[in-house]
């Protein structure tokens, strides 16, 4: 019997999460509990500390099955978003000799084929998409059943370094709990915030993270292009923060009183802001160079993506959706049209959340967990025969915790929480 239950985490910049959720038999998604830690091993989408990211992991894990009441929280479900990963298109040729009837079995074969011909050390295939095929001089989108002398095939192929892969893998090896099933980041999104008719008609779906920013365009039902920009909101903060701020009061800033346009700004005002400096003057900052502060960024963060969508063959009927943390950012839809003359939106996960679900998980950080538990149970149902339990004899190596003990402790700050440090007159 297939469990209708499943643990997802998220390797967040900011955060690793982890979420445990039912499908029901609707296809909603019920919240079971949901717990989290500030990260400080993850970079770019990429786990740089494995150790310290294994300790989190099985921390929050036993966190999660206390709240949660699942018995047991292995396997999990990773989905992977990271600095270097990208589309490349290749096409592989196959002469059959004779007429011979095209089988899944020959498609499946040409598939692993060409990625052969592409992984190496340095570069790691983390999905194969079949774009088209040609049999005998014929396009078509399904061979199978054709009798055919030559077939020729098109895959988009999402490749990266091979460190993403290496480096996750490592940190879970020291856990002793399984991976189940690793999507991508970016269709564990799609799932949730895109309608079907979306990708088909053609939209670009942007994720806007706190280290990178994502892009994925769909057209025909097909990924089409996929980048991701080591930029995202949190270089924001950061530029913020050198006006003599702290970090904290840097992001309440940019999300309480931020524009991602100076021009919106119609009435500034100045905001006195605790110095970082001890001793020193409060920082008043206007609103007007807040936004001109937090424009310049965002245009050198989503530039490259704009160049991606500006110049695409086709258009996008169903625009542009926008996900992510930082798409919180006052304004910023207005910012994204301007740009492109392309009509934008936010995405919204939560239709596929059930109606005893908490509200709090209608935030779009948590679309990316929604999506990824969403994906693992397709694939559950998909593949059966699959049985990945855990290993009982394969015990987690834990880190000292001495060594990690203050940071694990600290408690997060609630950006959105106390604003005692800022006053706005």
């Amino acid at each position: 019997m297939i469990s209708n239950k499943v643990v997802a985490v998220d390797f967040g910049s900011t955060l690793i999460s982890v979420m445990a959720a039912e499908v029901l038999e609707s296809g909603a998604v019920k919240v079971l509990s949901e717990e989290s830690k500030p990260s400080e091993e993850v970079k770019w989408g990429i786990v740089e500390k494995p150790t310290g990211a294994s300790f989190k992991i099985s921390e929050l894990l036993k966190l999660l099955k206390n709240s949660s009441k699942i018995p047991n929280i292995s396997p999990v479900s990773v989905a992977i978003g990271a600095k270097s990963m990208k589309i490349i298109q290749k096409t592989l040729n196959r002469s059959l000799g004779k007429v011979y009837e095209i089988t899944n079995d020959l498609l499946a074969d040409m598939l692993e084929e060409c990625e052969r011909n592409i992984a190496n050390q340095n570069i790691t295939v983390f999905e194969t998409i079949p774009v088209s095929y040609t049999v005998d001089g014929k396009l078509m989108d399904d061979p199978v059943g054709q009798n055919a002398r030559q077939i020729t095939a098109t895959y988009n192929i999402v490749v990266g370094n091979s460190i993403i892969k290496a480096e996750l893998e490592r940190c879970f090896d020291r856990t002793g709990v399984v991976m189940e099933y690793n999507p991508l980041a970016i269709q564990a999104l799609s799932t949730v915030v895109l309608e079907e008719q979306d990708r088909e008609v053609g939209c670009a779906l942007i994720n806007l993270g706190a280290t990178t920013t994502t892009l994925a365009v769909y057209h025909d039902g097909i990924l089409r292009n996929y980048i991701v920009v080591p930029l995202g909101a949190d270089n924001i903060t950061k530029d913020i923060q050198e006006l003599g701020i702290s970090e904290v009061n840097a992001e309440k800033l940019k999300c309480l009183k931020g524009f991602a346009m100076d021009s919106l700004v119609v009435d500034p005002v100045y905001i006195q802001v605790a110095a970082v400096e001890e001793g020193a003057k409060p920082v008043n900052i206007s609103t007007k160079f807040l936004a001109t502060i937090i424009e310049a960024r965002l245009e050198e963060i989503l530039q490259p993506v704009f160049d991606v969508i500006l110049n695409l063959t086709f258009k996008l009927k169903a625009g542009i959706v926008l996900t992510g943390g930082g798409a919180k950012l006052n304004s910023i839809i207005e910012f994204i049209t301007q740009k492109t003359s392309i009509y934008s939106r936010f995405g919204d996960h939560s239709d596929w959340l059930s109606e005893d679900t908490d509200k709090k998980y209608y935030d779009p950080k948590y679309a990316l967990l929604i999506g990824t538990i969403l994906l693992t149970h397709d694939y559950r149902i998909e593949h059966p025969d699959v049985k990945v339990l855990e290993d009982p004899n394969k015990q987690p190596k834990l880190p000292d915790g001495n060594k990690f003990i203050k940071r694990l402790t600290q408690r997060y700050t609630n950006y959105f929480g106390s604003q005692s440090e800022i006053k706005f007159e």
